[in-house]
């Protein structure tokens, strides 16, 4: 993070802060519903649960929860079709995602959680809050989703990725692509840290990412919105829009924090600049001071 150099810290060294985070963080498996789902916790304090971006891993998101530890008990997990004993091909729903993380809920947290999601995660927090029950104390969505829809040809192959092995990395292009959508967001200071998220991405096998990608053809969270809009009791909500996705005429709107705030006025935005899709790893320090701030207040 460059900017606000008076209050922020010395840029962190990820290898020093991912090697203290194994180090110190708990590890754990447990049984879900739909298959084992395995994670970590860290930390003290309410229950904080992070929600994996479209690819990779919990290890995308370690950066921000060693710097949250010492106020919130930060938990981070896998879904479960990284263990599932029997590969599913079918396209998935958010469904499944919000079964893993009620079942982590009830295994590795406090009765009531606060939960932070970035991009697919951000829908899945979403979709959770119109079902919480008051289980949810409130949420922060970094690159909120309400609805998304695949192109033909992406559509086409991820179906075609549903049937193959191997691993994203594997893929002719890979490397360039993430390299042509990333670059230009990560600090310039330490590029070895792109190099580590295309690393822990391109672990990714080929049909976990194509199914977890056809959970975003056609999805539509207006009943959600629907529901949580007539509902008497919604916890705060905090709509983080990095630089990638908004109009630079109106930083802190995209079409889907739009409809968000229509159905949930009370909602809090607050745009990142410079930031691209994976905020908890280029810019740990301001995204964290946001959810603190907000969180606090």
């Amino acid at each position: 993070d460059q900017s606000d150099q008076s209050d922020c810290p010395t840029p962190l060294s990820w290898q020093q802060v991912l090697a203290a985070f194994e180090d110190q963080s708990e590890s754990w498996e447990i049984d879900g519903e739909l298959g084992p789902i395995r994670g970590r916790s860290i930390g003290r304090g309410p229950s904080l649960v992070f929600l994996n971006p479209l690819l990779g891993n919990w290890r995308l998101m370690a950066l921000a929860a060693w710097l949250l530890r010492d106020q919130f008990h930060c938990v981070l997990f896998d879904d479960s079709s990284l263990l599932g004993r029997w590969p599913r091909i079918g396209p998935g729903t958010l469904d499944d995602l919000i079964e893993d993380l009620w079942s982590v809920c009830r295994e590795r947290c406090e009765p009531r959680v606060v939960l932070v999601g970035t991009g697919l995660g951000s829908a899945v927090g979403l979709a959770a809050l119109a079902e919480a029950d008051d289980r949810i104390t409130a949420a922060v969505l970094q690159g909120p989703l309400v609805a998304t829809r695949l192109t033909t040809a992406e559509r086409w192959l991820a179906r075609l990725g549903s049937h193959l092995p191997g691993r994203l990395d594997q893929v002719p292009g890979f490397r360039s692509l993430m390299i042509h959508n990333h670059q230009p967001w990560f600090p310039p200071f330490d590029e070895s840290r792109l190099a580590f998220a295309i690393d822990v991405t391109g672990e990714l096998p080929l049909r976990i990412a194509a199914r977890r990608a056809r959970r975003l053809d056609r999805l539509d969270l207006g009943g959600c919105l629907d529901q949580l809009a007539n509902s008497d009791k919604v916890p705060p909500v905090l709509l983080i829009v990095p630089e990638s996705l908004h109009d630079p005429s109106q930083p802190n709107r995209t079409p889907a924090t739009a409809e968000i705030l229509a159905h949930l006025p009370g909602a809090t935005v607050e745009p990142l600049a410079g930031c691209g899709p994976l905020g908890c790893l280029t810019h740990p320090h301001r995204l964290t001071k946001l959810v603190r701030t907000f969180l606090d207040e």
